[in-house]
């Protein structure tokens, strides 16, 4: 693994134990720690470990390096910098300090996004790309898988851009509920089903129900997107409330197209002919 995987994978784990801490002390009554623990839990932990796989991975399937790894090494600063502060300053109760943590954080998402476009225009090839496994459809499925990731990679950026114009009081209303919304079911979720195409076929062994159903699954789950953020924010219940049926929908369809991968193929049990007659001598 390389140093700038390590670090984010650390900046996770530390992440998990002071939201679980922050936890614990919501249960014994401590008030005020919710929203920090929240933000440590979603932007510290989960998207820490996101990154961590991305920046792991995305060489493999791509077969290209990295062009600027210090460019990794600033965004795991910004990152960790701007996560820090947004904490501490919900912990405190100081909002110019979460906007400055939030800023941070967008300008960290910024440099993800453009770190994964420089990786496929500018990287340098690897010697021997890896090879799409021996399963129909599976690069049509690949495709798919890509551009829930970019999804994923748009939806990060947007998602912490909305809570930064709340924080400032550019916009009011329940754009914080939205935000949080388009930040695990846009963000988290798109880059797990991404991820899925790409990973479970090779693991398994088998491939996903076809390309036809992820690129339908993917449909609904991006219209779902588009409207339960604005009719959360808006506060519309007409309009949010068909995007949670679409996104309900994209959830099963997602668990219908990947379960033929959860069947991992097992080898066929050896027969060995045995001779029960005793040979002359």
């Amino acid at each position: 693994m390389a140093s700038g995987s390590r670090a984010f994978l650390m900046a996770s784990l530390l992440a998990l134990a002071g939201a679980a801490t922050l936890h614990l002390l919501v249960l014994l009554g401590i008030r005020g720690l919710w929203p920090a623990m929240i933000h440590l839990t979603l932007f510290g932990w989960i998207t820490a470990m996101i990154l961590t796989v991305n920046y792991h991975m995305m060489p493999v399937f791509a077969a290209r390096d990295f062009p600027y790894p210090r460019l990794i090494q600033l965004h795991w600063l910004v990152f960790t910098g701007g996560v820090a502060l947004a904490v501490a300053g919900l912990l405190l109760g100081w909002p110019a300090t979460v906007a400055a943590g939030l800023l941070l954080q967008s300008v960290g998402a910024v440099i993800f996004v453009a770190n994964t476009m420089l990786l496929f225009v500018r990287g340098r090839r690897r010697a021997h790309p890896a090879l799409p496994p021996p399963i129909p459809d599976q690069p049509r499925v690949d495709r798919i898988g890509t551009q829930a990731t970019k999804g994923a990679g748009l939806s990060l950026p947007f998602a912490l851009l909305l809570l930064l114009a709340v924080q400032l009081g550019w916009i009011r209303g329940a754009w914080v509920l939205a935000a949080e919304h388009l930040a695990t079911l846009g963000w988290v979720m798109l880059m797990i089903v991404g991820v899925a195409y790409h990973v479970l076929p090779r693991f398994s062994g088998r491939g996903v129900r076809g390309p036809a159903w992820a690129r339908l699954q993917l449909l609904f789950h991006s219209a779902a997107l588009l409207l339960m953020v604005p009719g959360l924010g808006l506060g519309w219940a007409w309009l949010f409330a068909p995007g949670g049926l679409l996104m309900t929908v994209a959830v099963g369809l997602f668990a219908w197209t990947v379960w033929p991968t959860l069947h991992v193929l097992r080898p066929r049990p050896v027969v060995l002919p045995i001779s029960l007659k005793e040979q002359p001598r």
